[in-house]
């Protein structure tokens, strides 16, 4: 079912949040601005997010999750924000740069650590580089020379179209002060979409053969 209180179908149109899988496309972006000359991945993450302290960050280390930063879906209630807020992309960096002193951060590329901050801040870099909002970059890039006619990134604008999500219960998940974030999340998408987007990754001419063994 696309809606379990209303007993609606889904249909082959119905996106659905595609959360951590998002990631790919984040990635894939900043590969493609990294392909027309646009950033280096070896740049500090501090040359595109203003007022960034963390030294040794780079956009590589973002990409592989090795930057050290701590995850902002598990420390910024920890760290003193308020739940009634929602959470931006911005949010989370201003919050990383004004709690720098007291936040638990590793050293840059010294071990792997899964982290959604990292992508939440590529998605700004994909924003500074392009000069496009993501979702805009996202769509332009990817969605509309693909086909990709059922795909979005969702921004709270998209919050009447948006299909619920559900726990194992059947029961719907409520939308919490964190789930406006994208780049690490929030693209819904069709199973059709995915496919169109898995050919042109593996058999199609969007990047490089070598933008492809770097990724």
């Amino acid at each position: 079912f696309s809606n379990v209180e209303n007993r609606e179908l889904l249909n082959p149109n119905c996106a659905l949040h595609l959360a951590s899988v998002s990631k790919t496309f984040t990635a894939m972006g900043i590969l493609k601005l990294w392909e027309e000359g646009k950033l280096n991945l070896d740049d500090e993450a501090s040359l595109y997010l203003n007022e960034f302290p963390y030294k040794g960050v780079t956009i590589k280390t973002l990409l592989n999750h090795r930057s050290g930063l701590p995850n902002y879906v598990h420390v910024m209630e920890q760290f003193g924000w308020d739940r009634r807020e929602i959470v931006t992309n911005e949010d989370v960096l201003q919050f990383l740069i004004t709690k720098r002193k007291s936040l638990p951060v590793g050293a840059p590329d010294r071990s792997f650590n899964y982290c959604n901050t990292n992508y939440a801040l590529l998605a700004l870099v994909i924003e500074k580089v392009s000069g496009l909002s993501y979702p805009q970059f996202i769509n332009q890039t990817f969605f509309e020379p693909l086909g990709m006619t059922n795909s979005y990134v969702f921004t709270m604008a998209d919050s009447a179209r948006a299909l619920p999500s559900y726990n194992y219960r059947n029961q719907r998940e409520a939308f919490t002060y964190l789930d406006a974030v994208y780049g690490d999340k929030n693209i819904y998408s069709t199973v059709r979409d995915l496919l169109k987007w898995e050919t042109a990754l593996s058999y199609g001419n969007l990047f490089n053969p070598s933008s492809l063994d770097s990724a």
